[in-house]
C-alpha cells in the first residue's frame, strides 16, 4: 500500500511503498548484532553501510518485528521501513536518520539554525564548499515523525531550496572476471588474428607519439581497494595522494577479508607505469590517486569522496553504479558533479568524470519501462517492471562510457541508451547466462597477489578482466593525455573532444537478448550503443595539442612607467602574500583527530603553482602543497595530514618555495572553542 508522503530525491516526490519483508536498523554498537540475529521472526541480517543493517523478517511479520526491536534495542538503536518506488518491488531505497537540507543563497546561519530547532532537528555537518547554504541534520526522538515526512515539512520553508533524506547508495562494480582469454594488450593497439581485429584499440601508440602523461595531471581511481606493493601501480612521483573512506586511513589496501580486489586492474588500465615490465597503461606518465570505498555510500558519505578527491584530481574514474533499478541521483550529489565538472581539480578548470555504463545489457534510463530481464549477482534472474535510471550515468556533464569488442562489436552486456558519451574496447560476456561464450578477447591489466584476491592465482598480472569496469579507466587514461599536452582546457572541453575524435564503428548485428539494432548512427552522430563512437586516442591528442599563433609583430618599446611603490604589509603577512589561509577547521572529530582543514585563497591576478610551498603548525609539523595550482580568484580547502590545529591555539606559517614566510595566520583557543567549527580570519 502507498505511503501518504513521498521520498524527495533529485529534485522530484517518488511515490512509495513500504517494503513487505526488507527493514533498516541502526545500532550504536555492534556487539548488539549477534542478539539481533537471535531475535524470532528474523531470517536475516545483512551489514548495509557502518552501523546500518537490513533485516528480512518472516514473511507477514514485519511490523511485529519493528515494533519488538524498538521496545528491546537499547536507547540510541534506530529502526526505519525500507522503501520500494509505487508499483516496483525491485527498486529498493534503504533511509538513515539524517537529512540533507539546502537553503537558497543568501539565507543566514540564523534562519537555518531556527528552522532546525522548529523541528528538533541536530545539526551534524555544514558543508562549507556547497553551492549554497548546505547541512546534514539528524532526526532525532523529540522530532517526532521519521525523515520521509520531516524532508517534506522541512521543503515547504519557503528559505529551503531542497531537503531530501540522506539515502544508503548500493553500488555493484561493472565487472566480475569469467574467462582466461589471451596473453597480449590488444586495446592498446589490435591485430588481425583469432578473436580480434585490427582497428579494435584505441590507437595508444600513436598518442604517444604526442604524450604518454605528465605527473602533474592525476587520474583518481574511485574503487575499492589497491595493491600498491604492484611495480605498475608505484613509481617516483607516482602517488601525490592516497585515502581510505573504509578504514578511515592513508592506506588503501585490499583485504581477503573485504574482497575487495578490483580497483587494482581498474587502476593499471588507466596508469600502469612504465618500467619495463608486466603491462603499461595508457597514460604511463600520470600520477595516481588512490580513493578506497566499500563500494557502498550513504549520499554524504558519496559527496565527500567526490569532495576529496575533486580537490586534488584532474580526472575521476568510477567503474561501478547501481543495478537496472530506479536510482536518481539526490539534489545534493547532482549539484556537486555540476559544480565539480565546472571548477574541480587542482587547476579550477573541472574534473573530468567517468562512470561506468554497467554490465546489464540494460537502458541506462527508460522512466515507461514495464519489463525487462536481467541477472543480479547475487539473486540471479529478476524481473524490474517499474522505472530504470541509473542517475550518475544520466547527468549531463557525466563521460558515461560503454564497452565495444576485440571484434568492433557491441560488448553483449553494455549498457545502452541515450545518455551514453563513447565506448572503448573491453571484453564480452553473456549478461544473462554465465556459461555462453560470447566472442571477443579479454583485458590484460595489473592483478592483486600479495593483497586480496587475484583473478589470476599466483600472478601479478591477469587477461580476465573486462566490462564497463576496464572500458571506463581506459577512457579515464586517455582523458588525462588530453589534460597532459593541454592543461588550459577544462572538462566539459576535455569531454568534448573524446566525442569529437571517436572512430564511428558500425554494428548491424541484432542485440542477442533484447533482439534490437542499435549500432548505428543517428543524424546527430550518436548511437545508443557506442555514444559518438569509439575512443581514439591519437586523433583526441591531435586535436587537443595547443596550436602555437603566429608571432604578433614587434612593437616600439614603451618609456618605462615609474614603479610604485609596494604597499605596506598587511598585519601577519609579510610582503603582501599573493596566496593566504584566509580559514581553519579545528579539530572536527575531536582533540588532535587529525581531520583539520585550511583555506587557502589567491588574491592575485594570476594562476599560481604552489609547488614547493609549505605549511608549517607552531610545533614544526610541515604540510606540502605540492600538485596545487590556485587560479586567480580562487580557492581550496586543504585537509592536513602532518601539520594540526589545535583547540587550544595556534600558528599556521605559510612559505613559498623559496622559504619565504608569507603569512602567520594564528587563532585563539577562545576562537576554536567550538569543536568542528571554522575559525574565519586573515
Amino acid at each position: 500500500m502507498p505511503t501518504s508522503y513521498p521520498l524527495l530525491r533529485g529534485g522530484k516526490a517518488i511515490p512509495i511503498e513500504r517494503e513487505p519483508d526488507f527493514f533498516t536498523t541502526i545500532i550504536p554498537d555492534k556487539k548488539l548484532l549477534p542478539d539481533l540475529e537471535r531475535m524470532p521472526d528474523v531470517q536475516q541480517v545483512k551489514h548495509v553501510l557502518d552501523n546500518v543493517y537490513k533485516v528480512r523478517s518472516i514473511s507477514g511479520e514485519r511490523d511485529e518485528l519493528m515494533n519488538k526491536m524498538r521496545r528491546q534495542l537499547p536507547k540510541g538503536a534506530v529502526v526505519h521501513h525500507a522503501y520500494n518506488p509505487t508499483g516496483d518491488p525491485i527498486t529498493r531505497y534503504y533511509i538513515t536518520d539524517r537529512i540533507i537540507v539546502c537553503f537558497k543563497s543568501g539565507i543566514a546561519a540564523e534562519a537555518a539554525e531556527k528552522l532546525f530547532a522548529k523541528h528538533k532537528l541536530e545539526i551534524l555537518k555544514f558543508y562549507p564548499s556547497a553551492a549554497k547554504p548546505t547541512y546534514m541534520v539528524l532526526v532525532t526522538d523529540s522530532t517526532g515523525k521519521n525523515p520521509l515526512k520531516c524532508a517534506l515539512e522541512l521543503q515547504e520553508d519557503p528559505n529551503v531550496d531542497f531537503a531530501e533524506p540522506n539515502l544508503i547508495n548500493r553500488f555493484e562494480e561493472a565487472y566480475l572476471p569469467t574467462d582466461n582469454l589471451f596473453e597480449r594488450q590488444w586495446h592498446l593497439k589490435s591485430w588481425a588474428g583469432l578473436d580480434v581485429v585490427a582497428g579494435a584499440d584505441v590507437d595508444a601508440p600513436s598518442a604517444w607519439e604526442i604524450s604518454r602523461g605528465s605527473r602533474s595531471v592525476t587520474v583518481a581511481v574511485i574503487d575499492d581497494g589497491f595493491e600498491l606493493t604492484h611495480p605498475d601501480l608505484n613509481g617516483p612521483g607516482k602517488i601525490p595522494f592516497q585515502i581510505d573512506f573504509v578504514d578511515n586511513d592513508n592506506n588503501p589496501l585490499p583485504t581477503q577479508t573485504a574482497g575487495d580486489y578490483h580497483g587494482t586492474p581498474c587502476a593499471g588500465v588507466a596508469i600502469g607505469e612504465e618500467n619495463g615490465q608486466g603491462i603499461v597503461g595508457v597514460a604511463p606518465g600520470c600520477s595516481f590517486l588512490p580513493v578506497r570505498f566499500p563500494l557502498a555510500a550513504d549520499d554524504n558519505l558519496l559527496w565527500e569522496i567526490f569532495e576529496y578527491a575533486g580537490q586534488r584530481a584532474d580526472v575521476l574514474s568510477c567503474s561501478w553504479g547501481p543495478v537496472p533499478v530506479y536510482a536518481p541521483l539526490n539534489q545534493f550529489n547532482y549539484d556537486q558533479f555540476t559544480k565539480l565538472t565546472r571548477s574541480g581539480s587542482p587547476t579550477g578548470k573541472g574534473c573530468v568524470i567517468l562512470f561506468a555504463a554497467g554490465n546489464y545489457n540494460a537502458p541506462i534510463k527508460d522512466l515507461d519501462n514495464t519489463f525487462f530481464r536481467w541477472r543480479d549477482p547475487s539473486r540471479g534472474i529478476v524481473i524490474q517492471r517499474g522505472a530504470i535510471l541509473n542517475g550518475h550515468a544520466a547527468h549531463p556533464d557525466i563521460i558515461t562510457v560503454a564497452a565495444s569488442t576485440s571484434l568492433n562489436k557491441k560488448a553483449w552486456y553494455s549498457n545502452w541508451g541515450k545518455e551514453i558519451s563513447i565506448c572503448t574496447p573491453s571484453n564480452n560476456f553473456h549478461p544473462i547466462d554465465p556459461l555462453t561464450k560470447a566472442p571477443g578477447r579479454g583485458i590484460w591489466t595489473t592483478d592483486n597477489e600479495d593483497y586480496g584476491y587475484d583473478f589470476a592465482r599466483g600472478s601479478r598480472y591477469t587477461g580476465d578482466f573486462g566490462g564497463t569496469s576496464s572500458a571506463t579507466p581506459l577512457a579515464a587514461g586517455v582523458a588525462a593525455l588530453i589534460r597532459s599536452v593541454n592543461p588550459e582546457l577544462t572538462a566539459l572541453e576535455v569531454k568534448e573532444i573524446l566525442e569529437k575524435t571517436t572512430d564511428k564503428i558500425v554494428d548491424n548485428e541484432s542485440d542477442p537478448i533484447l533482439g534490437t539494432q542499435k549500432g548505428s548512427y543517428d543524424s546527430g552522430g550518436h548511437s545508443e550503443w557506442f555514444g559518438f563512437g569509439k575512443v581514439n586516442a591519437a586523433k583526441a591528442l591531435a586535436m587537443a595539442s595547443p596550436q602555437q599563433p603566429p608571432a604578433p609583430p614587434e612593437e616600439p618599446e614603451e618609456p618605462e612607467e615609474p614603479v610604485e611603490p609596494e604597499p605596506p604589509a598587511e598585519p601577519g603577512i609579510t610582503g603582501n602574500s599573493p596566496v593566504l589561509i584566509i580559514a581553519g577547521l579545528v579539530n572536527p572529530a575531536g582533540p588532535e583527530a587529525g581531520n583539520e582543514k585550511i583555506v587557502l585563497f589567491n588574491r592575485s591576478d594570476t594562476e599560481i603553482s604552489l609547488n614547493g610551498w609549505t605549511a608549517t603548525d607552531d610545533r614544526n609539523r610541515t604540510e606540502s602543497l605540492d600538485g596545487l595550482t590556485l587560479a586567480s580568484g580562487s580557492g581550496i580547502i586543504l585537509t592536513l595530514r602532518n601539520a594540526r590545529l589545535i583547540n587550544t591555539g595556534s600558528t599556521v606559517s605559510l612559505r613559498n618555495a623559496q622559504d619565504n614566510l608569507l603569512q602567520e595566520w594564528s587563532y585563539t583557543g577562545e576562537e576554536a572553542s567550538e569543536e568542528g567549527w571554522w575559525v574565519m580570519k586573515v
